[in-house]
């Protein structure tokens, strides 16, 4: 891609969505760096270590999809075009059960409910956003492990549909004086995924 179709891929972007990217960027960096997400795309991927990794983000995928859809749900956003995504939570404990791992208990979330239209386009940043990945890293999977590999979850249908949602609810529900609102919530959920990431490899053999 030359540098000025990079240039204008950007600048298609909607204002919230790259002032998001912006004030996310550490925590977003961090938790894609993370050693059980990282082993996912590098050779060497063993089906043990994918578990492993599915396991760690169980927890913080079932907990912010619960405060996305209660978010929805208490402010009016939960029908219609500003409705939430279908959540990947039953693909990835069917991906799980096909392993034969054991699911752990989803446990208390960092991550309030959303008390403004602008905090739950934060939330829904990090969790849209994480389809779009997704995409990547179930090809890796598949190209380590073979495609019987249970991979549902991280091939999850229509991320760049769903994306584009995303990005047209951040633009009208996301004024530019509230846009620190939904950075606050964004970072509140990148922050739980690392804990849980955090706890997990603490506990790994």
């Amino acid at each position: 891609m030359t540098r000025a179709n990079t240039q204008s891929r950007i600048e298609r972007v909607p204002a919230v969505a790259q002032a998001l990217r912006h004030g996310t960027r550490s925590a977003h960096r961090r938790l894609d760096h993370h050693p059980l997400l990282q082993q996912l795309v590098r050779p060497g991927l063993t089906r043990a270590s994918y578990t492993a990794s599915l396991l760690a983000l169980y927890r913080p995928q079932a907990q912010l999809e619960a405060v996305v859809a209660a978010s929805a749900a208490c402010l009016g956003l939960a029908i219609g075009e500003a409705a939430p995504a279908p959540p990947r939570l039953p693909q990835l404990e069917a991906d799980l059960h096909g392993l034969g791992a054991v699911l752990p208990l989803p446990g208390s979330s960092e991550c309030q409910v959303a008390d403004s239209p602008a905090a739950l386009v934060g939330l829904r940043y990090v969790l849209d956003g994480s389809r779009l990945g997704g995409q990547v890293i179930a090809r890796q999977v598949v190209e380590w492990l073979g495609d019987d590999v249970p991979h549902r979850f991280f091939a999850a249908a229509d991320p760049d549909w769903h994306w584009r949602r995303f990005l047209a609810f951040g633009q009208h529900f996301c004024p530019p004086e509230d846009v620190d609102r939904a950075v606050a919530a964004a970072q509140a959920a990148f922050a739980n995924y690392l804990v849980s990431l955090d706890a997990a490899e603490d506990f790994e053999p």
